[in-house]
């Protein structure tokens, strides 16, 4: 029998659609340890010409984010003026985080170059272990 897609993937939104250009904004931290893989997805608004939109993950030990440090180095998308950036994709697996060090939770750092410009993000997880 064929899932739906909602069935076999986990998705949380963990940064709420907001102004992302006045200053960074950190996301809501996500346990992702019963994934087999997961993808942050990323999206700003229209913006000015060159200005960057920047996706930084970070890893933690729990929810409040304990121990907090960067997951990888941070990506870029460049908008072209009047539109918005590219989407941004990371994908990782639990296995990149630092697990030795009891990191088993993610959420994005979302910023970009121009004031007052939407951004959001998201945490899709898949191949999971216990799927209801």
């Amino acid at each position: 029998m064929t899932k739906k897609l909602t069935e076999a993937l986990a998705m949380s939104c963990i940064v709420a659609p907001q102004d992302v250009g006045t200053a960074d904004v950190t996301g809501t931290f996500v346990d992702i340890t019963d994934a087999g893989r997961f993808v942050v997805l990323a999206k700003a608004g229209a913006v000015a010409a060159g200005k960057i939109l920047n996706v930084q993950l970070r890893q933690a030990q729990d929810a409040a984010g304990t121990g907090a440090k960067d997951l990888g180095a941070a990506v870029t998308s460049v908008g072209v003026g009047g539109a918005a950036p590219p989407d941004v994709e990371v994908e990782k697996t639990p296995f990149d985080l630092d697990g030795a060090n009891g990191f088993t939770h993610v959420t994005a750092v979302l910023g970009i170059d121009e004031a007052a410009k939407l951004g959001v993000a998201y945490v899709v997880q898949g191949d999971r272990r216990y799927v209801p």
